[in-house]
């Protein structure tokens, strides 16, 4: 698990990925720290490729072939209709990663999701929604 990982994420909803304006999002993970079950790191998006700026951590495990992390990101991004991205010094909501590792090892994929959120509309009806779920790769370098 330990180094250089390079990969894409995408939602599964396509209205959502159009306005993104990208096919996938490109990431970089860099895991340095793994004990055989558990692994830390941090996490860069390609903001090129509609990614989110600044630097986020994952925090995981390993178990058998199965993999699951937290993409923990500083700053909350949304993606506005137009597709540009608002920020907020609000903390981003976690992403759930899980996946596979290949049998040799150096590739990852599976999917991710957010929690479902409570929201309010005219800031008095509260719903439930889901911010999104997609598929996602990554391969070490």
């Amino acid at each position: 698990m330990l180094g250089n990982w390079k990969g894409y994420y995408r939602f599964d909803n396509e209205r959502i990925q159009k306005v993104i304006g990208f096919n996938e999002t490109e990431f970089e993970i860099v895991i340095d720290k793994f004990d055989g079950k558990e692994f830390f790191g941090k996490v860069n998006d390609d903001e090129k490729t509609g990614g989110m700026k600044d630097t986020g951590e994952i925090i995981g495990r390993l178990e058998n072939n199965e993999v699951y992390f937290k993409k923990i990101m500083p700053r909350n991004c949304s993606i506005a209709l137009n597709g540009e991205r608002v920020y907020s010094e609000k903390k981003h909501p976690t992403l759930y990663y899980s996946g596979r590792l290949s049998d040799e090892g150096k590739k990852i994929e599976g999917k991710w999701r957010f929690k479902r959120q409570l929201g309010f509309i005219f800031y008095i009806i509260p719903i439930i929604y889901n911010p999104g779920n997609g598929t996602w790769r990554m391969e070490l370098k």
